[in-house]
């Protein structure tokens, strides 16, 4: 339910299509988007995804010449409920773990929903997760 994954960021400039593209580029080599955020900035923005295969995901950036970093990243499958998110967020801060960023990829209600958070210690919020029923 809650486990280590990677993130991987991707620096974009900030043109008409340059998402699509690499949409296109990814989904063209097999590799499913599990979830995604955008950040924009004036000239580029940062495509933030956890994806079903890294290494095929990045062996297609790397042909493309697209710049992107690993970061390690804390996953939540959870029931796709009213609620989960805040019962998640208390949890943590409750155990002096920092949410710095977060995004989610959702479904139809009684699903899963893949949350992903970048936090301040992924090791201590893992270890109060453990056992831990956001049922």
């Amino acid at each position: 339910m809650f486990q280590k994954d990677i993130q991987l960021c991707v620096f974009l400039r900030n043109q008409l299509g340059k998402l699509a593209e690499v949409c296109d580029l990814l989904g063209s080599r097999g590799v499913n988007i599990r979830a995604l955020n955008v950040s924009p900035g004036p000239d580029f923005g940062v495509m933030r995804m956890v994806v079903d295969d890294v290494g095929r995901a990045e062996a297609a950036l790397e042909e493309q010449g697209l710049p992107y970093l690993e970061v390690e990243v804390l996953a939540a499958d959870l029931p796709n409920r009213p609620g989960m998110a805040a019962r998640l967020g208390k949890t943590l801060s409750d155990a002096g773990v920092n949410i710095e960023y977060t995004y989610f990829s959702g479904g139809a209600p009684d699903t899963k929903a893949l949350m992903v958070f970048m936090v301040s210690d992924i090791e201590k919020a893992l270890d109060c997760l453990r056992g831990c029923v956001l049922e």
